[in-house]
Formats: C-alpha cells, structure tokens, sequence
C-alpha cells in the first residue's frame, strides 16, 4: 500500500482527472485524515529527519515501466481519495515515518488537483458561499463529525463537572477545618475558667 500512495506518477494522473468538486473533496478528505492522524509538526519531523530517527525513506518519483495497468490504478485511486473511510484505513496501517512520506508526496501531487482558483475563492468568501455547500462532505464523515463533536461537548461537560466537585470538595474541607477550630477555641476558653474557679 505504501508503494500505491507515494507513487508520484500515478497520483499526478489520477488526480488530474478528477473534477472540481471531486478535487475540492479529494483536498478536504487528505486535510482531514492527516489532522486526524495526529500527525507531528513540520518543525518536528525536521527535526527527527536531521537526527536520523526517521531513516531514509524516500517516495519513488519515477515513471513505473509498465503501462497496461496505469488506468486501472489511478481509477483505483481516485476512488480511495473520494472516500474519507477507506482512505484513513490505509493511511492507518502505516509506519509514522511512512505517513509522512505519503504525506511529503501527496503535497506535491495535489498540485494537479483542478481546484478553485484564488479570486475564485475569494468570491465566494465575500458571497458567503462555502465549499460544503457545492460539494457536501461524505456522510461517513460527517458521522464522524458528528460524533467528534459529541464526544468533544462531553468531554468539556465531564471537566467541568470534575472542576465544580473539586471546588465542592474544597469548601467542604474549608468548612470542615473552621468548625474543629471554633470548638477548639471553646474548650480553650472553659478550660482556663473551670481552672480560675477551682
């Protein structure tokens, strides 16, 4: 699988042909999957490719010798970057250091994609027109957004709720430790009386 997704030639093709919207969506599904893949920085992996910890993995840029299969794969292709699902279940079982030369490749390759020009862009910024309104997301990923953002909204509601029983907790203890020193303070004073009297 590594092989498919960083060779350059195919990729360059397959994405070349798509369509716009397919192109759109082909660029939200990589932009997607590599955040949720919790990839490292750019300064990190440069860092880790200077101290040599990421060996010397390199993606073949070269032309393949055989031609017969060519339309098949970047058919293939195409597919596996329409599909949100598929594409992170191949990315997944990769090495980091294998993601992230799919990754250095894919950068290069998505130059093909016949994506919306920058005045283009802008235009629709200003008009208030996204992206998802002409090309809707695939409905697996917006599962998994929808999902995302539940388990993000619990996840804040758990924190919070943890914060306020500590804060409970602590009053507790602070009003527990003035009742002891004010019954202290009495006895203190009834001692020395009962003392004087006798």
């Amino acid at each position: 699988m590594f092989a498919i997704l960083t060779d350059h030639h195919n990729l360059s093709r397959a994405f070349a042909r798509l369509s716009m919207l397919e192109a759109i969506r082909v660029k939200r599904n990589v932009d997607q999957v590599f955040t949720d893949l919790n990839m490292p920085s750019a300064a990190l992996i440069e860092k880790m490719r200077e101290e040599g910890l990421l060996g010397a993995l390199s993606a073949p840029l070269s032309k393949p010798d055989h031609l017969t299969s060519q339309s098949i794969i970047q058919n293939h292709l195409s597919q596996l970057f329409l599909d949100y699902s598929k594409l992170k279940q191949a990315l997944e079982q990769l090495s980091l250091a294998e993601k992230i030369s799919c990754k250095e490749t894919l950068d290069i390759a998505m130059m093909a994609l016949n994506l919306p020009s920058d005045s283009l862009a802008d235009m629709m910024a200003q008009e208030g027109v996204s992206v998802d309104h002409i090309a809707p997301q695939d409905p697996q990923q917006q599962k998994l957004d929808s999902v995302r953002a539940r388990l993000n909204q619990a996840a804040q509601k758990t924190a919070a709720q943890e914060a306020q029983s500590v804060r409970e907790r602590l009053n507790a203890l602070a009003q527990g430790s003035d009742s002891p020193k004010s019954e202290d303070s009495d006895d203190n004073s009834v001692v020395p009386l009962r003392r004087h009297q006798a």
